[in-house]
């Protein structure tokens, strides 16, 4: 892991099992740096179809065309994602950048 990511993974996964609004629609993956290792850690919130496997491994299509990549992420940044792209369904728009 670079970029301290392990610990910003660790703070995803601790907010949504705080979280019972979050448990119900998050699911924490450690994957990528999704090609841009040098701007991490990075996330990407990615909404699944209705019964498609959290675990299986992306559709790279998918990311390509969802507005959900968060670069440079910290502490604030993931805590702020967590709470509107993925608690409210709107896009951190001064946060996202096109995949």
């Amino acid at each position: 892991m670079t970029h301290d990511s392990d610990r910003l993974l660790h703070l995803a996964q601790r907010t949504v099992d705080e979280r019972a609004d979050l448990q119900a629609k998050v699911t924490i993956r450690n994957y990528t740096c999704f090609g841009r290792c040098d701007d991490g850690p990075n996330t990407f919130v990615l909404q699944l179809e209705p019964g498609e496997d959290p675990h299986r491994d992306p559709d790279f299509g998918a990311l390509e065309t969802q507005r959900g990549f968060y670069p440079g992420m910290d502490e604030t940044k993931i805590l702020r994602v967590l709470d509107r792209h993925c608690g409210a369904d709107q896009v951190v728009e001064e946060l996202v950048e096109p995949y």
